[in-house]
């Protein structure tokens, strides 16, 4: 194969981000012979960004992870690059990262690759969620394992994607806006036989949501309210897509369901939480989409 590390472009994509890690991580990654383009979903251009940065995009305000992406994707796909890698702001790889997830994929001719994730703080793995056709759900770990190994879903923050599949299977749904993207869209090629393989070799640093807490057993991402909004609205979409198993988007609006009652009991704003959670539930039957209704 002809691919070359420096067919890759990663996108980045940001919101209000803290700027060191940004230009660290693009500089990792420059560092590393795979060009960068920032799509930024701030309010408020950032000049730093804007002038440090080769390729730099503000969105001119906050359209979603699903738009940001696909503006990513549009302009990786006309600039001719081969392969995309996606990052969040504050992800963190190693100097071998990218040469470690690409090897596998040109040796073996894989569509989609991904990492293997650990916790920023306590340094555990993060079980890959693998689901089946019928929607039941397997959780691998990586541990022992030193061959690639699939799954069907996994996070889009260090996933590497042949440009090729986007024209097969359509790019990331906007109307979902943040929640369930990488999720539909993993699914999605799943229904097409497009399988992602996990090098366990490949190692990324991850933190889910802004904390979490215990709460009899269940493990709850402490996200905001507002994102609790389209995690309840966007669990009803599931049901509407074909190639996601009824099984799996109904455990979704349960989970969900049962993570919202927790966080409007536990935390101090438990009005925003309660608000969030019926006008998800709201939106979601009614199947509103794209960026929350301003109340």
């Amino acid at each position: 194969m002809s691919e070359k590390i420096n067919d890759i472009c990663a996108i980045i994509v940001t919101y209000n981000p803290t700027i060191c890690p940004v230009l660290n991580l693009a500089k990792q990654l420059s560092d590393q012979m795979c060009d960068v383009i920032v799509v930024d979903n701030s309010f408020v251009m950032n000049e730093i960004l804007n002038s440090q940065l080769l390729n730099y995009i503000w969105l001119g305000g906050n359209k979603g992870i699903a738009t940001a992406q696909n503006v990513g994707i549009k302009f990786c796909i006309e600039s001719g690059y081969k392969t995309i890698i996606f990052f969040d702001q504050d992800s963190n790889i190693n100097e071998q990262f990218i040469s470690t997830l690409f090897k596998p994929m040109l040796e073996n001719n894989f569509e989609i690759c991904a990492p293997t994730f650990y916790d920023e703080k306590k340094g555990f793995e993060y079980a890959i969620t693998d689901v089946r056709r019928n929607g039941t759900r397997v959780k691998i770990l990586s541990e022992g394992k030193t061959q690639p190994f699939t799954s069907s879903i996994v996070i889009s923050s260090g996933t590497i994607v042949r440009t090729d599949i986007f024209k097969q299977v359509g790019l990331m749904d906007d109307g979902l806006f943040i929640d369930y993207v990488d999720t539909e869209w993993c699914l999605r090629c799943f229904s097409k036989n497009i399988l992602i393989h996990i090098i366990p070799q490949a190692k990324m640093i991850h933190s889910i949501g802004d904390n979490s807490l215990n709460f009899f057993g269940f493990c709850v991402p402490v996200h905001s309210a507002v994102r609790r909004y389209y995690r309840v609205r966007n669990s009803f979409h599931l049901l509407r897509f074909k190639h996601v198993p009824n099984l799996l988007a109904i455990r979704e609006i349960s989970f969900c369901f049962i993570h919202s009652l927790i966080l409007i009991f536990t935390q101090k704003n438990k009005q925003e939480y309660l608000f969030s959670f019926f006008a998800g539930i709201r939106d979601g039957i009614l199947n509103v989409r794209g960026e929350k209704p301003k109340s």
